[in-house]
């Protein structure tokens, strides 16, 4: 990152935004410990000063401290029972038992241990019921006549800075559109240089991954050759997003545990990404099927007595196979190595576009982020924030006689798409211009979606093969917008 810049976002930005290479330096990546954990943790030993082996040093011991090994569990477990309160930092996400009438957690750092939650808990921290939080978990142990149970009697959340979101709006404007999105790229933990993502094909391509945090129901299919880092960003960049990864997938994990009366993952999440998409498989395939197709539409779904509407995206990952030029091998069917069940066309339609993760590139030392960038808690929950902002819907609304589409589901899925482009990059929305708008918003959603639907007429004839055009009034007539020349306007393959 070039020095001007850097000294720019930390003037402007200064209380919001971390060198990003402290993380990748520090070893917690190593340890399993998410980016806006270890962040959080690297800023609250860091306190304005510098990064130091004596603080580093402070970072690791605190984990050391608060994060056990598992073959400190027994010895946890022991402490407990002397009478003795453990402090660990973990993620809480309590379950409530309507038969038992109780509210019980699962420990990690103690070994799967059940842990009832105290009741004033639960109030303090309504969000301790809504998808869970990190924290500081206080344990105490109390006999009865059973034996004895293991509580959880106090909790410290980590939580972000306060949110200024007018403020993080207004100081949108002191930056170019170019310094924007170099910004939001170091924020991820990547670099915006040559080395990374310099590129405009790059860029987009990372942006994209980025929709779902910002837009209600955004459904993706990325597919990438291996190394391009499809699971760390879905599964470390932010507590609002939930990574399964490959394997069997039950409708009570996805929708609703019937026995524990415990919603399932949509409606806890931002985002609930299947990984390894290659390896899906459903316990119950025709059902949950059914219901994955009914939620992607319409946003809700019903399980026994139970019914929810939910507004988290889904995001399927798989790695596809590449050629010497680092396109596709199988351009015309990008399907073809996933499950029968993830190539219905009916489940297809309802995804909204396809990101070509073959335009990513590979992940090494040289595309980490040496610069500054937002902390990635303060950026998870400006991102959470913006899902609810409803003007940029309108204004992607105002402007839907833009897409040359007729079929109702591509409109609907380049709008969505669009209004989440706009957020990422022009959240000062009054001064984007048509001309942006189009270039950086709506022509990617059209290719996203152009992309799905060509796959669509390959696996499926009853699906036409047309191209989605852009459209403007001219003289009071609808004329298609005549795609522009270059390598970089039309990125299907």
């Amino acid at each position: 990152m070039e020095q001007e810049l850097r000294s720019k976002i930390i003037d402007i930005y200064e209380s919001s935004a971390i060198d990003k290479s402290l993380y990748s330096s520090s070893g917690l990546n190593e340890q399993s410990i998410p980016v806006f954990v270890g962040e959080w943790l690297i800023d609250r030993q860091l306190k304005g000063g510098d990064w130091d082996e004596s603080v580093k040093q402070q970072v690791i011991s605190f984990i050391h401290k608060y994060m056990p090994s598992k073959d400190e569990v027994e010895d946890l477990k022991q402490r407990l029972r002397n009478g003795d309160s453990v402090s660990v930092l973990e993620y809480i996400s309590p379950k409530v038992n309507l038969n038992r009438d109780e509210t019980y957690l699962e420990s990690g750092s103690l070994g799967n241990q059940k842990v009832y939650v105290e009741e004033f808990l639960l109030t303090k921290f309504p969000r301790l019921l809504k998808g869970g939080l990190w924290g500081l978990a206080i344990y105490s142990y109390r006999r009865n006549d059973d034996g004895g149970e293991v509580w959880l009697s106090d909790f410290k959340p980590l939580q972000a800075a306060a949110i200024d979101f007018a403020e993080y709006v207004e100081n949108r404007k002191k930056f170019t559109l170019d310094e924007w999105i170099q910004l939001l790229i170091n924020s991820l933990g990547y670099s915006a240089s040559e080395k990374g993502y310099g590129t405009q094909l790059k860029r987009q391509a990372l942006l994209t991954r980025l929709l779902p945090f910002v837009q209600r129901r955004v459904n993706l299919f990325e597919l990438a050759p291996k190394g391009t880092g499809k699971s760390f960003l879905f599964g470390q960049f932010s507590r609002y997003s939930r990574l399964i990864e490959g394997g069997a997938v039950s409708p009570a994990v996805l929708f609703y545990n019937e026995n524990t009366k415990v919603p399932g993952l949509f409606t806890q999440f931002d985002v609930v990404v299947f990984d390894e998409a290659q390896t899906l498989s459903f316990s119950s395939p025709d059902e949950t099927v059914a219901k994955l197709k009914g939620y992607l539409e319409q946003g809700k779904y019903s399980k026994g007595k139970y019914t929810v509407s939910a507004d988290a995206g889904a995001v399927f990952i798989a790695n596809v196979q590449i050629d010497s030029k680092g396109l596709p091998t199988n351009k015309s069917n990008l399907f073809s190595e996933l499950p029968k069940i993830l190539q219905e066309s009916a489940l297809l339609d309802r995804i909204h576009g396809i990101l070509p993760g073959w335009n990513l590139p590979r992940m090494t030392v040289g595309a980490l982020s040496d610069g500054i960038g937002f902390k990635a808690d303060f950026l998870g929950e400006i991102f959470h924030y913006l899902r609810t902002r409803l003007e940029f819907d309108r204004f992607v609304e105002e402007r839907s006689y833009m897409i040359g589409s007729k079929d109702f589901r591509d409109v609907r899925a380049v709008m969505r798409m669009s209004s989440g482009f706009l957020k990422l990059l022009f959240p000062d929305l009054e001064n984007v211009t048509e001309e942006q708008y189009i270039d950086f918003c709506l022509r990617p959603a059209i290719e996203l979606r152009q992309r799905l639907r060509e796959q669509l007429y390959y696996i499926d004839p009853e699906f036409k093969n047309y191209e989605i055009t852009i459209e403007y009034i001219k003289s009071g007539v609808k004329v298609s917008m005549e795609e522009p020349d270059g390598e970089e306007s039309d990125h299907r393959s």
